[in-house]
């Protein structure tokens, strides 16, 4: 069980904007995972594994390294998931949706 606690902070507007343009960076690196998955999907007819997603991905994005990873570790684990629940019968949909915003 996780127990959460909202605090409050105060920051400057520009700290504020910056920790958005993170999550809008985030999110296209997400985008970007997608993109490359089911690209290597159609050429191949195989997953991309995790360590030729985050050679794709390293060094293209203006946030950190270990951000970047996050994002990808989040994917696979998304499409591991999806990819489990449906060989137990469930009907869930692999990781498809763009995004806007993702928490970095």
């Amino acid at each position: 069980m996780y127990r959460t606690l909202k605090t409050r902070f105060r920051a400057k507007k520009e700290v504020i904007q910056k920790l958005f343009e993170c999550n809008r960076i985030s999110a296209e690196v997400w985008n970007e995972c997608l993109r490359l998955a089911k690209e290597h999907h159609l050429e191949t007819g195989k997953w991309i594994t995790k360590t030729e997603l985050q050679k794709a991905t390293k060094g293209r994005f203006s946030i950190h390294s270990q951000s970047i990873q996050a994002v990808v570790h989040k994917y696979i684990f998304a499409r591991d998931g999806a990819k489990e629940a449906r060989k137990s019968g469930e009907n869930i949909k692999y990781p498809y949706k763009k995004k806007i915003q993702f928490n970095t």
